[in-house]
């Protein structure tokens, strides 16, 4: 394991007497693309560490829809993945079709709220 370069992703290097650490940047950003639905189409960068979808016009992915709950759900990052999850919505959250309370995203996915249909993709 100690010859795994991997493994030495994180180690600090020293630069007078202090460690330095070098962070690993995704290489391409993260954005959640509306293709169906109130709104549609539209790209959202996904560039903070929470992101509210929901009809309230206080969420950062506003979705004018009766079918969609003020805070319907939440794509929570950390480090370089995000998750999906349902913020007690009333109609629930899916993604790729099977409702869910909390999932890792992976570059792809379908992600329903309401009647909005979004895809969670890496940009190329």
């Amino acid at each position: 394991m100690a010859d795994d370069p991997s493994s030495k992703r994180d180690d600090p290097t020293v630069a007078g007497g202090a460690p330095v650490y070098k962070v690993q940047r995704r290489a391409h950003p993260l954005y959640l693309r509306q293709i169906k639905g109130p709104g549609a189409p539209r790209d959202v960068l996904l560039d903070i560490d929470e992101i509210v979808l929901g009809r309230a016009i206080e969420a950062q992915i506003s979705i004018d829809s009766g079918a969609v709950s003020r805070r319907h759900a939440a794509l929570l990052r950390s480090e370089d993945r995000y998750t999906c999850v349902d913020l007690e919505s009333s109609n629930g959250v899916f993604v790729n079709g099977q409702r869910v309370t909390s999932v890792e995203l992976r570059d792809g996915d379908t992600v329903q709220v309401g009647d909005a249909l979004f895809v969670f993709q890496e940009a190329r």
